[in-house]
């Protein structure tokens, strides 16, 4: 992958560049972005630059040896560790599933992963000491075509107290050796990780950014432009199941959802929950995503004077009249909590029991309004 086929980040592709030409670059490095922010890709496009024999001041060549095998994840001294389900399996046996979901999108996330190798969203994904114990195996090997080895970690967040072994090897790396980390949430990461690397923040995308992004893939008209890039709120993953899956409609759902809330009608409230739970991970986030673009319209209709309200027609009366029920400090909390369900529902909480806790949040929201 090029730099060029990285949608957007140029101030950050141009620094990496320049990293790399000015013989600048960390030794470790940790690239944090949220879901959805490309993060991942910019890292596969970093170190295609770094191995590209013919790379130019802006790009690698693409066509050379390295950029082929580095493209196809099979360049024998670029080793990537990622989350799995069994603690005695280790990362080299599913190279060919990781293979198979980087060459359909960079924008997966854990639940993807784990859908991709188990065939069952609800694993727990661990890095576990098996996994520590190969990575250091691969790394004491001198490198087979190159001047330097690199290990691309995914998902950090997973690495447990075992590797303590690991983060030595990072504090104190064999010489010619490249560590880059990719994370989406470091209060989850481990101290000693944060302080041993070099922090590279990828912003989320904007508005404006996800609308160029689905009409150069997509082709789409305006108002479903529109309508997806607020819904996916920067995060791209989201964007194109909303696109693929053609899942958009959650607008009378989620009403229902907030109405059973409000009149604390628990046996709808369950029932909800059923449903949802019923549609799985994927769709929840969808689900709670929607939710989040409804909660974000009645801040700013709360906050900013003759405010023309983003959202489908069906949907503006909702709004209005939800801006009025909840005040602001409110509606701001229900916001995090439902990020912070989305969150827990890829780490494997318990769809149905998680949906029942905000329900009941929600409600209490409501009481207090």
């Amino acid at each position: 992958m090029q730099f060029a086929q990285v949608f957007g980040h140029q101030k950050v592709k141009e620094q990496l560049i320049r990293n790399v030409e000015n013989n600048r670059l960390a030794h470790a490095q940790l690239f944090m972005g949220a879901e959805g922010s490309g993060k991942l890709a910019l890292v596969i496009a970093l170190t295609q630059y770094i191995y590209c024999s013919q790379r130019t001041p802006t790009d690698s060549c693409g066509e050379c040896s390295s950029c082929r095998k580095i493209s196809t994840h099979s360049h024998p001294d670029v080793h990537f560790t990622y989350p799995l389900a069994a603690s005695k399996e280790i990362s080299t046996q599913y190279i060919e599933n990781w293979r198979e979901i980087n060459a359909s999108t960079t924008y997966f996330n854990a639940i993807d992963w784990m859908e991709a190798i188990t065939k069952d969203g609800n694993k727990t994904p661990n890095i576990t000491r098996e996994e520590t114990r190969s990575i250091l195996s691969r790394l004491s090997l001198k490198p087979f075509e190159g001047e330097s080895k690199t290990l691309i970690i995914w998902m950090p967040e997973y690495l447990k107290n075992e590797s303590n072994a690991l983060l030595k090897i990072i504090e104190e790396p064999p010489q010619k050796t490249y560590f880059i980390l990719v994370a989406e949430q470091s209060k989850n990461l481990l101290p000693t990780i944060t302080s041993r690397t070099q922090l590279v923040k990828i912003p989320k995308y904007s508005y404006e950014e996800t609308k160029a992004f689905l009409y150069k893939k997509y082709g789409l008209e305006k108002s479903r432009l529109e309508q997806i890039a607020r819904l996916a709120d920067g995060n791209f993953r989201i964007a194109t199941m909303l696109v693929e899956n053609n899942s958009t409609d959650y607008g009378p759902l989620f009403r229902d959802w907030m109405l059973a809330c409000y009149r604390n009608d628990l046996k709808s409230v369950s029932d909800l929950s059923d449903k949802l739970h019923a549609i799985g991970r994927n769709q929840i986030q969808l689900f709670l995503s929607h939710g989040i673009g409804i909660l974000r319209e009645c801040m700013l209709h709360q906050t900013i004077d003759n405010y023309q309200i983003n959202a489908e027609p069906s949907q503006v009366d909702f709004i209005q009249k939800l801006s009025t029920t909840l005040n602001a400090f409110f509606i701001e909390k229900i916001y995090l909590r439902m990020n912070e369900v989305i969150y827990h529902l890829q780490r494997n909480a318990n769809p149905k029991i998680a949906l029942f806790n905000l329900s009941i949040n929600i409600r209490y929201h409501f009481i207090r309004k």
